[in-house]
């Protein structure tokens, strides 16, 4: 029993020391005795998963920082022209109903128009346009209003896009090119009418009037007409109104229907007389006097003449012209004489007054005088067809200056914007280049600084696990000491118990019967020791 319960121990002691053996000392071990527990956790390297997250926001950063750099590279400059344009475009809004001269003085103040952004280009125009109504400045080139209407046509309204169409129509007019112009006016027309924008619908049907009227097509110039009357009562313009009706009356003058045209003036001025406008009074009146003068009724048109003079308006001194020619038709040489002196000269009148002369001597039969005005009003018709030569000459010059100006604006803003591309790309790739070196320094520094720490955390597992190796020396050492103490002490023990074990049988022999014969015949014989006979027969 004894040697069964060392046999157990000793195996129990095999098993602890295979199961000792059987992990790695950097997860657990459990000492012996008075040796605490030491616990050595795996160590789990999360430093590569961090450094490359913040390397990758610093590349997200570096990134970000320079596209914000070239996005405000490239916007400051339109936001800096837009802030510092806007508010002049909306101060001559402002002055064009008052003040038109004014607002043209300032639009003329804006340098370089062609490079502002397009919203603010296509305002501009539209701006020059309303001044050219009010102030009878020449209209801006077709390519300005082309640019003009393509924005107009993205972003403005319909009565936005009507309107840029009617201007671009009639600078088409103006280089005479019939066609296109009255191709806009059309898609214009239907434009308005659709969204009901009935006031430039009235506009536009009265300027094709205007070019049918350059074509000799009297129907359809009649018609339109009658349209842009119909036009502008539905838009309440009861101004333009009256206007239409008067252009209306002269048209049907044109084409001898006198019965119709009485009654459209006579409406029209009802209807300014309401507004209390002199210069629209004047206008009907002089109506009046024309369409009388064409029916030889001198009596009528001479009042009429006389009622548009009275009115005070700025033109006139056209119609105390025309009443002058009235006495000269109507033979009154006398009262001529008299409203001639009365006159008051003017640039505009000066032919038609050397005119006036002219007819009035060769009425009186004074030819001689007569022919003296008949020369000027050569001279004067020849100095104003040269002055037109001229004019023509000067507006293709400044047509040709404008188109060799756009031109080298052109190149000038594709070289400007060439350089500013290889400005950018320039300044692009030295930012890119700063970032990857920077970059590149920090993944070094993080990898050097990564595998000073592995080395570090290596150093310090070592340590500990040498600690542990020596440790467990220390105890391997004791155990085999002990194994050893327990291994001599059970073999002393083993020789004790045989000890006692042969003795005791040899005292069991030595009592019993058999063994008492077994000694006296061995007495006998004298050949061999008792001891020796027990053993031979099997018995210890």
């Amino acid at each position: 029993m004894k040697r069964q319960k060392n046999k157990i121990q000793q195996t129990d002691f095999t098993d602890k020391t295979k199961s000792f053996h059987a992990f790695p000392p950097h997860f657990q071990r459990r000492s012996h005795g008075k040796h605490k527990k030491l616990t050595f956790p795996s160590i789990r390297y999360k430093l590569p998963g961090f450094m490359t997250i913040f390397a990758k926001s610093e590349h997200i950063l570096m990134k970000a920082l320079l596209l914000t750099g070239l996005l405000f590279i490239l916007i400051l400059p339109g936001c800096r022209k837009e802030t510092s344009i806007l508010p002049l475009l909306q101060s001559v809004e402002e002055l064009i109903p008052m003040y038109a001269d004014s607002a043209s003085v300032l639009l003329d103040s804006i340098q370089a128009p062609d490079e502002l952004t397009d919203k603010d280009f296509a305002h501009w125009c539209m701006l020059c346009g309303k001044v050219t109504d009010k102030a009878a400045t020449g209209l801006l080139p077709i390519y300005q209003w082309q640019r003009a209407q393509q924005w107009f046509t993205e972003h403005g309204t319909a009565k936005e896009q009507a309107q840029i169409d009617l201007y671009l129509g009639r600078a088409y007019v103006e280089d005479g090119e019939y066609d296109k112009a009255m191709q806009i006016y059309a898609d214009a027309l239907q434009l308005a009418k659709e969204h009901q924008a009935y006031n430039v619908a009235g506009y536009i049907c009265a300027y094709m009037a205007d070019l049918y009227g350059f074509r000799d097509i009297t129907s359809e110039r009649l018609e339109k007409r009658k349209e842009a009357s119909n036009f502008f009562k539905k838009a309440r313009n009861y101004k333009s109104y009256a206007y239409a009706l008067k252009d209306l009356a002269c048209e049907c003058t044109l084409t001898d229907s006198f019965n119709c045209t009485i009654p459209l003036l006579q409406k029209a001025d009802s209807i300014s007389q309401l507004l209390h406008n002199k210069d629209l009074t004047a206008d009907v009146a002089n109506a009046f006097g024309v369409i009388y003068e064409a029916q030889e009724k001198y009596k009528n048109a001479e009042r009429y003449f006389l009622k548009a003079i009275e009115t005070g308006s700025k033109e006139s001194y056209k119609d105390s012209i025309s009443l002058l020619h009235i006495y000269i038709k109507d033979n009154q040489l006398a009262k001529a004489h008299e409203w001639i002196e009365t006159i008051t000269k003017h640039n505009d009148i000066a032919y038609y007054f050397n005119q006036a002369y002219y007819l009035l001597y060769k009425a009186e039969g004074k030819y001689k005088e007569a022919l003296h005005y008949k020369e000027i009003c050569s001279d004067m018709l020849d100095s104003l067809t040269l002055v037109q030569n001229e004019t023509k000459v000067l507006e293709i010059e400044k047509k040709y200056n404008n188109a060799k100006i756009r031109e080298e604006n052109e190149l000038l803003k594709i070289t400007q914007q060439r350089n500013t591309i290889i400005i950018i790309i320039a300044i692009s790739l030295f930012l890119l280049s700063v970032a990857g070196y920077i970059i590149y320094r920090q993944r070094s520094k993080a990898k050097i600084y990564y595998q000073q720490t592995i080395l570090d955390k290596m150093k310090i597992e070592l340590l500990h696990l040498s600690a542990e190796l020596e440790e467990k020396k220390q105890v391997l050492q004791k155990a085999l000491a002990d194994k050893e103490n327990n291994a001599h002490k059970l073999q002393q023990e083993i020789e004790v118990i045989s000890y006692k074990y042969d003795r005791l049988q040899k005292q069991n022999l030595e009592t019993s019967t058999v063994g008492k014969k077994l000694i006296s015949l061995t007495k006998k014989i004298g050949l061999r020791t008792p001891n020796s006979l027990l053993t031979k027969h099997g018995i210890p």
